[in-house]
């Protein structure tokens, strides 16, 4: 398996299982005699929760992702153009394609039992709107890779530096993907093996040198490890936080539906019991009235009686 095929599996799962399966990847690849993939796998960084998300997507709904590159090509085209009533059409395109991406994200994400915080989708947003301007950003979304949200305006290019793990996707130069400083800045480890001196640059405080050199690089390294570590382990408590007052927000919006309907039920309850009340009070003046009529009907009945009786 190559790394780039790893890395797209390992950046499919949610990002508190990330670190344990990484390492487990990495220790996997070693035992198989693949020390050089081990240590790429090993280097890999865990993504951002908006990153992930981008990646589910680039995994779970590629076509759609695909598509953004064709509507970034269209914009550029009537933006050439200077079509105006072409370039409204396209961003109300743009509008609806970010808005059902976005809403598939966040139910990927809740399927995944990580679900993403306000600000998260946000950036997942920035991101799609990114891959519409750029095309090495369309294509750095498409890699499911990514670990880092992207942004771009379409008049600048969008920065992919440390935004991609692994080999450069097709379609993004591999220059794009590393930090300013970072090639050409070795001038070597000082080992002088290849130099044009007298020889004597070999000797024992040279070794010495290099040695200490060697031995702080080493330790700087296990430095860096550490605090990746750390890193890892405090996102991974960030992402449970955000998860559970995730939940904690979908259970309080339930309660108060549920406190909503209630009012409702009850205001209607409230509006029902003051017209039974109202026919209460009319059933009570109308069966005065009749109680009334009827004595006097039977008065007046007993009186016509009385009348047909025999006299003595």
């Amino acid at each position: 398996m190559t790394l780039a095929e790893a890395a797209r599996q390992l950046y499919a799962l949610p990002p508190k299982e990330f670190v344990a399966a990484r390492d487990a990847r990495a220790a996997e690849a070693r035992s198989d005699g693949d020390a050089a993939l081990a240590t790429s796998l090993r280097a890999l960084r865990r993504a951002s929760s908006s990153a992930w998300a981008v990646d589910l997507l680039a995994r779970d709904a590629a076509d759609a992702v695909a598509a953004l590159d064709d509507l970034g090509e269209r914009f550029r085209t009537a933006q050439s153009d200077g079509d105006r009533a072409a370039l409204a059409a396209l961003a109300r395109d743009r509008k609806e394609a970010l808005a059902g991406l976005v809403a598939r994200a966040r139910d990927l994400a809740v399927d995944a039992g990580q679900p993403l915080s306000a600000a998260a989708l946000a950036e997942v947003e920035q991101t799609l709107r990114a891959a519409v301007a750029d095309p090495a950003a369309a294509a750095a979304v498409r890699s499911g890779r990514l670990v880092r949200a992207l942004a771009a305006d379409g008049l600048e290019e969008a920065d992919l530096a440390d935004a991609v793990a692994g080999p450069a996707p097709e379609g993004v130069a591999p220059a794009r993907l590393r930090a300013a400083g970072r090639a050409g800045s070795g001038s070597g480890d000082g080992s002088g093996d290849d130099g044009d001196g007298d020889g004597g640059s070999a000797g024992p405080g040279s070794r010495s040198r290099s040695g200490a050199r060697e031995a702080a690089r080493r330790a700087a390294e296990r430095a860096a490890a550490d605090a990746e570590r750390e890193a890892d382990e405090a996102e991974a408590a960030l992402a449970e936080v955000d998860e559970r007052a995730a939940r904690l927000a979908a259970d309080r919006d339930e309660v108060l539906g549920q406190l909503r309907r209630l009012r409702e039920e009850f205001s209607a309850a409230e509006r029902r019991s003051g017209e039974l009340d109202d026919r209460e009070k009319f059933l009570t003046r109308e069966r005065r009235r009749a109680v009334a009529d009827a004595g006097a009907a039977r008065q007046a009945a007993d009186r016509a009686r009385a009348a047909l009786a025999p006299r003595p």
